[in-house]
């Protein structure tokens, strides 16, 4: 985010891959499911709850998405503004 707000669309480094982290889970015994959508997340909640041992839940979010209430796309947009 601070990247983009100084130098709108001049990212450095390298994009980070995350691992399957609910493959992981299941490796080590627990209940692990990924969800991407919200109207996903209840359903796969309860089936955590009824497997009755430990379960771990992946929210995938949208990665344009800064906070709840703004996105990388806003931060450029205010970055142009400012002339920078």
């Amino acid at each position: 985010m601070h990247q983009e707000r100084s130098y709108p669309e001049r990212v450095v480094a390298t994009d980070l891959a995350n691992p399957d982290y609910a493959r992981i889970a299941q490796a080590h015994g627990l209940r692990g499911e990924t969800v991407a959508r919200t109207e996903d997340f209840a359903p796969a909640f309860e089936r955590a709850l009824a497997e009755g041992r430990p379960a771990l839940i992946v929210l995938r979010v949208d990665p344009e998405r800064i906070t709840t209430r703004t996105t990388l796309t806003a931060v450029r947009t205010g970055a142009g503004r400012r002339g920078r």
